[in-house]
């Protein structure tokens, strides 16, 4: 099959920004290392809950798939890892998916008093090899009331001195007092988020375009600082304006992508980045 006629243009063997800013190999900005730090901290001191907080765009799902990708990271070498996201899952789903990722081998015909059975022994089977379970869970603030009673009592489980379970909560700064007060009271540390810096902007698209087989510059230094300008540093954002850009410069007949064309691609998106909320 031919190749799309903007790659063509550039010169690419592939879409450098077809999905989300690094989910499969996360980009190593300033804030994906120090949100890894701090969870690594809490999977390594055994604390039980931790908050990873940031605006819609800033990175969140991207930190909990490098979470759980982080298989040569010192705490959370050889850890049961789940993820799930918390968006209309019932309380049966959440165990469900928390048994089978955590490798407790739930059966299809499991009710929910079996499925707390299989957690509740995987978690302890765990404890007694001395490996850390890790439980990731996005949006948790879109989990209805039977589903944060779930993760209540899946935060009290494992109560011995011993014991390495881990649950991290993913939500937005704003929706953070909504959860549970019995979440919120067992939250040790809050991880927050903070946009790219221009480096990072920059570092991001460089690296994606090289790995889709750029052989010499397409973004000016000017474009790539009204980049991240214009998207203030989110990186949905920049994944999302960069590629437009692309499409749009390789249709206008340009040889190479200035600020001009930048503007021009973010004025017919027609969209403006979430304000930056406060952080702590």
């Amino acid at each position: 099959m031919n190749a799309p006629h903007w790659l063509e243009h550039w010169g690419l063997q592939q879409s450098p920004f077809a999905t989300t800013a690094g989910v499969g190999t996360p980009y190593p900005s300033d804030a994906l290392e120090e949100a890894a730090a701090r969870i690594e901290y809490l999977v390594a001191e055994g604390r039980r809950v931790g908050a990873l907080l940031g605006e819609p765009g800033e990175g969140k799902t991207t930190v909990l798939h490098a979470t759980a990708a982080a298989g040569k990271r010192s705490a959370l070498r050889g850890a049961a890892v789940a993820m799930v996201d918390a968006v209309a899952l019932s309380p049966r789903e959440l165990l469900w998916q928390a048994a089978s990722q955590l490798g407790a081998a739930p059966d299809p015909g499991d009710d929910t008093p079996r499925l707390w059975r299989r957690v509740e022994d995987r978690l302890c089977h765990l404890r007694w090899q001395g490996m850390p379970a890790v439980l990731l869970v996005d949006d948790a603030d879109a989990a209805g009331p039977d589903a944060e009673r779930t993760l209540v009592r899946l935060a009290g489980l494992e109560s011995a001195p011993d014991a390495r379970w881990t649950i991290i909560l993913a939500t937005r700064p704003a929706r953070l007092a909504k959860l549970d007060d019995a979440l919120l009271h067992r939250i040790d540390l809050r991880v927050d988020l903070f946009p790219w810096t221009e480096q990072d902007t920059a570092g991001f698209v460089q690296h994606a375009l090289i790995d889709a087989g750029c052989l010499s510059p397409i973004f000016t230094d000017a474009a790539l600082a009204r980049l991240h300008t214009q998207t203030e540093g989110l990186p949905r954002h920049v994944v999302r304006l960069a590629d437009f850009a692309l499409v749009a410069g390789a249709g206008a007949g340009q040889s190479q992508i200035g600020p001009e064309a930048i503007d021009a691609a973010f004025d017919e998106l027609r969209w403006s980045p979430a304000p930056t909320a406060d952080l702590v």
